[in-house]
């Protein structure tokens, strides 16, 4: 028969488990929580790593009194209740990057100092706290997925910004390549204006010569 240490606590509403409406309940993915908040999990889906589990197939453990030793570091239980609250707390409530960054430092040297493997341990059970590093790494890993994203949205935002600035002297070179055809176009125009001027005033000059040189030739006669 499975059993549970009476050190162990349900991991949503963190309350030891006892008889009754908090008897401990193990799911298909192997986590355990009390009858109280099974019965109050509507999608039927672990609230630690999301698996589905049949209701029918819920297994209720036994709650072994007799299994208490003096040993038992309760502190570490307190801690590892902490830290659980907290992520949870971060998971209903939100928090400022900073600050989720910083529990799970604690977390990390928290568990850094509890041996993953205490088999050997009359409480091993309720000290290896495998619930609290699934939680960890999870809310760790979307820490960084998270930071991972910002970063993205940062170098996003700033290549629209070099887009729209690139934009904008696209436009003023445009603008700029207008205004030197149409100054060309005005200098080529006054250019014709010019030599039409004198080319009319070389005609007017032969004229002139042509009429002064009859002129003379009929005084010579």
């Amino acid at each position: 028969m499975l059993s549970v240490g009476p050190g162990s606590a349900c991991d949503v509403c963190l309350e030891p488990f006892g008889p009754d409406v908090k008897a401990p309940c193990s799911i298909q993915c192997g986590h355990v929580f009390c009858v109280t908040c099974l019965h109050q999990m509507v999608q039927s889906s672990c609230p630690l790593c999301r698996n589905h589990f049949d209701q029918r197939t819920v297994v209720k453990l036994h709650v072994d009194m007799d299994t208490v030793v003096s040993t038992c570091p309760t502190s570490a239980q307190q801690e590892a209740r902490r830290l659980q609250e907290a992520i949870a707390n971060v998971a209903n409530e939100g928090t400022t990057e900073a600050r989720l960054r910083q529990l799970i430092a604690d977390a990390t040297e928290f568990l850094a100092t509890q041996p993953r493997d205490m088999a050997c341990l009359p409480c091993a059970s309720t000290l290896n706290f495998s619930d609290l590093r699934v939680t960890h790494r999870m809310i760790a890993y979307l820490c960084e997925v998270k930071s991972r994203q910002r970063i993205q949205r940062g170098e996003l935002d700033e290549h629209k910004l070099q887009i729209t600035q690139l934009n904008k002297e696209k436009e003023e070179l445009a603008h700029e390549k207008e205004e030197l055809l149409r100054s060309i176009e005005v200098a080529a125009s006054i250019r014709r204006d010019e030599k039409e001027t004198a080319l009319a005033v070389e005609l007017s000059l032969r004229d002139h010569c042509a009429r002064a040189h009859a002129a003379y030739g009929t005084m010579v006669e």
